[in-house]
Parts: structure tokens; C-alpha cells; sequence
């Protein structure tokens, strides 16, 4: 953000939470890192173990149960930004991302950029 203000460029900044895509469909998500994870050398694989891989598996079941399906949220935050006369610098989509960024927003930018 601030890299681009000599250049007199305004950056907003739109930090989504969890939304539900294709990208984190936990069928699609799995089967890839099941993918990679047969790729692996067995002494990784041995270290790590399975249980690890069903971990993940598992965790990213709940993460996709527990995001919104409300996509509309992060392309509001877009329009926002880009029509509004006076755009805000950072942009919270979706109640985690307001959850873990709440206390951050009492900052100034520069010292959220920086943390």
C-alpha cells in the first residue's frame, strides 16, 4: 500500500474470510493432496504418517461447512472499492475475517501493514 503512494496509486486492500468455491470444495482439495502425498518419498510419508493426511481431510470438511456460501460479500467489498470517492484502505469479507481482523482495525494502516 504504501509502496505505490508516490506513484499517487490508492491500494485497497479486500481480505475475504471463508467462502465456498471450487477452489475449497474439500473433494477437490483432498484429492489433490492425496495426490501429492503418493508422490512423496515413503521416509516423508512415514514421518508425517497417514493420520496426518485424514487430519487434513477432516479440518478441511469443517472449514468448508463453517464458510459462506454469500459470495456476494467480498464482490461488494470490490465494488466498493472501486466506484466509491473515497474507497477505505482495508476491506473485512465475511464474519471471521471481521472475527480475526476486528482488533486490527483499531490500528493505523501503516501499523496493520506492518504487523
Amino acid at each position: 500500500r504504501r509502496e505505490m503512494q508516490p506513484f499517487g496509486v490508492q491500494v485497497s486492500i479486500i481480505e475475504p474470510g471463508g467462502f465456498r468455491t471450487g477452489m475449497t470444495d474439500p473433494t477437490m482439495v483432498v484429492k489433490g493432496f492425496e495426490c501429492l502425498w503418493e508422490r512423496l518419498p515413503a521416509e516423508i510419508r512415514a514421518a508425517y504418517g497417514r493420520h496426518y493426511l485424514d487430519t487434513y481431510a477432516k479440518s478441511t470438511v469443517l472449514l468448508h461447512r463453517l464458510s459462506s456460501s454469500r459470495l456476494s460479500r467480498v464482490t461488494s467489498a470490490m465494488e466498493h472499492a472501486l466506484l466509491a470517492r473515497f474507497p477505505r484502505s482495508r476491506y473485512a469479507a465475511g464474519w471471521d475475517a471481521w472475527f480475526v481482523l476486528l482488533p486490527l482495525s483499531y490500528c493505523p494502516a501503516w501499523l496493520t501493514d506492518a504487523i
